[in-house]
């Protein structure tokens, strides 16, 4: 059973692919992705814009994400 809960589409070019060497792949990117895919990375590439102040802190974007939607006049930026 797949204990992942996300879905990702593999492209392969070679024509002599091996079932075992997918599963390979998919778990070597399963590992980089839990790698990155966690609160202290989601914080550390975005910021939180309220009207006029922007703000890094961790505990401020953790508290406006929170709920489904933002707060009128608040923003994520992603900063790549």
């Amino acid at each position: 059973m797949n204990k992942y809960r996300r879905d990702i589409i593999l492209v392969i070019k070679d024509d002599a692919v091996y079932p075992n060497s997918i599963d390979t792949q998919v778990e070597s990117l399963n590992y980089v992705i839990a790698c990155v895919d966690n609160k202290e990375g989601f914080c550390k590439v975005h910021e939180l814009v309220n009207r006029n102040r922007i703000t890094s802190s961790s505990r401020k974007i953790l508290a406006a994400i929170k709920n489904e939607r933002l707060k009128p006049f608040r923003f994520l930026l992603n900063k790549n």
